[in-house]
């Protein structure tokens, strides 16, 4: 009697895991950008945005500008005039303001005059942007003012002799805050320190935080009337300088792929639910710069030996993409050649590798070179700057 015979059903293969992509670090524009709209710059004459900083796009055709012969002491000289302008505009302003609250408003806060080093002289520093000298100012005033109405609660000996970690506990503080929300400025943490320390300062209590925007405002139309003056562009950014056009963009296509992943599924699994996605119009109006980039990682034409073990920024964003590994050769020698040439080889791809490459819409690094906030944001106005037509 024949026995029968037993069917195996095919176990289905394993589906391939998709691969995790690192999570960037904490950085606050990932949240706050999609909702920064565009300047409206673009909508100036050219004479009047110019001394906003805005510039247009460099293209082929525009050559590239002369370098003068006394191009460095025509800049030594604006940094001059622009610090005595600028000093001199904020101590006659506070000069003219009338008591506050029955004290007398001091000539001018100390920090201000580092900070007409950043805004004269390295105007082209993150540090130096308008971002960074308002909140920075602005939110070290507000730390400090706070922590010291707290302290005052104290007797006044026992709060003369904690005064010193009054001050050391602001600037700490201020320097947390300012670094979360980047909007690091350095003399800002002098503020910080002067409203804890300092009593003719102390005294302004909550009145300093208008002192300070005023301050703030006015070396900031200081600096783009003279800087602008001179040639040298100033601010190079108001908020950012990511490319908030290309961060719509790439978040769009993002949305795109995800949508043809899900039709993909539904037409291999008929069971599976279909899941709406939303699309959002993309607008020039709505966004900080226009860009006509499409896929920043595509866009850019890059000698490919130079893409082995590396990572690519965009202009949109600080989401590390990893670049096509190329193929690792050995120091195995091929028929004919000495193992000398083929080792020599070797060394020159893994010295490729190791450099920092800057286009037009993408920066390239190495893979074990991770940036911070501050190398990120020089990186980028490096960028910046090739796209700029007075560059």
């Amino acid at each position: 009697m024949s026995q029968p015979q037993i069917k195996h059903e095919a176990t289905p293969k394993p589906q391939p895991r998709k691969p995790v992509q690192p999570k960037p670090p904490f950085d606050i524009d990932n949240y706050l950008n999609p909702y920064i709209p565009r300047s409206p710059l673009y909508l100036l004459p050219t004479s009047v945005s110019y001394f906003f900083g805005h510039r247009l796009p460099r293209t082929s055709s525009r050559r590239p500008p002369v370098v003068h012969r006394y191009h460095n002491i025509i800049v030594y000289l604006s940094i001059f005039i622009g610090t005595f302008c600028g000093l001199s505009i904020i101590e006659n302003s506070f000069l003219a303001l009338p008591p506050l609250s029955g004290h007398t408003v001091p000539i001018i806060i100390a920090s201000f005059g580092a900070a007409a080093i950043l805004e004269y002289n390295t105007i082209e520093s993150p540090l130096a942007q308008p971002r960074n000298l308002i909140f920075g100012h602005f939110f070290s005033a507000l730390i400090a003012v706070a922590i010291t109405k707290l302290f005052e609660h104290l007797p006044q000996e026992r709060f003369e002799e904690l005064r010193w970690l009054v001050g050391a506990i602001c600037v700490a503080v201020a320097s947390i805050v300012m670094s979360l929300t980047k909007t690091v400025h350095p003399p800002a943490c002098a503020t910080a320190l002067l409203a804890s320390t300092s009593v003719e300062i102390q005294i302004l209590g909550w009145w300093l935080l208008p002192l300070v925007l005023l301050a703030a405002m006015l070396m900031l139309t200081s600096a783009m009337l003279l800087n602008n003056l001179a040639g040298r562009r100033y601010p190079v950014y108001w908020w950012t300088p990511v490319d908030l056009k290309a961060l719509k963009e790439e978040r769009h296509k993002e949305k795109g792929d995800k949508k043809q992943e899900l039709d993909v599924e539904k037409a291999s699994d008929p069971s599976a639910t279909p899941e709406s996605v939303k699309e959002e119009n993309i607008s020039d109006e709505d966004t900080e710069t226009g860009s006509n980039t499409g896929d920043l990682r595509k866009s850019a034409s890059i000698d490919p030996d130079r893409l082995g073990r590396t990572i690519s920024y965009s202009s949109a964003s600080r989401t590390p993409h990893p670049n096509r590994s190329q193929s690792r050769r050995t120091s195995k020698p091929e028929h004919g050649r000495p193992i000398k040439d083929s080792l020599k080889e070797d060394n020159e791809e893994d010295e490729k590798g190791d450099r920092i490459v800057i286009t037009r819409n993408q920066i390239v690094v190495p893979e074990w070179l991770q940036l911070n906030d501050w190398e990120d944001e020089v990186l980028r106005i490096l960028m910046e700057r090739l796209r700029d037509s007075d560059a």
